[in-house]
């Protein structure tokens, strides 16, 4: 499993790479402090797939320090939850992530990291390392 991590201007800007499938909503702090590290700050937006929803009073921590927290909630959702889920910057923001999406869909087609051929972990970790590097060299060509 890989994660990524993608800014707006859609460089990747951390990723980290697992040999087994993580909890998914343990890797968000870490993700976070990540980015805190790279920018200095908190992200403006934090948008994920449901595999990162904990529960809503996490969400609720997230979102007294980030102006937009975009998870949405796994299971049946009360009329609370459905009403946060249809706000108009929880939907923008999931629209980011189907970008996201876009991203990691371009790098396993076109940069072949669909099938790694190498046959160590170090290898296959450094090749992960090199399609997200040749991903942010032709975003910066694309201008």
């Amino acid at each position: 499993m890989i994660q990524i991590q993608q800014v707006g201007e859609k460089f990747i800007t951390d990723y980290e790479v697992y040999d087994r499938k993580p909890v998914e909503h343990r890797l968000l702090q870490p993700a976070l402090a990540q980015h805190r590290a790279l920018f200095g700050t908190e992200p403006n937006e934090l948008t994920a797939d449901k595999g990162y929803y904990e529960s809503m009073a996490a969400l609720g921590a997230l979102e007294k320090k980030i102006a937009v927290v975009s998870i949405a909630k796994k299971g049946p959702r009360t009329p609370a939850e459905t009403k946060r889920e249809q706000d108009p910057l929880f939907r923008h923001a999931q629209a980011f992530r189907a970008g996201v999406e876009g991203t990691i869909s371009f790098l396993k087609r076109m940069l072949r990291l669909a099938r790694c051929f190498n046959k160590s972990w170090e290898h296959f970790v450094a090749t992960v390392g090199q399609t997200i590097f040749a991903h942010n060299l032709l975003v910066l060509a694309r201008g």
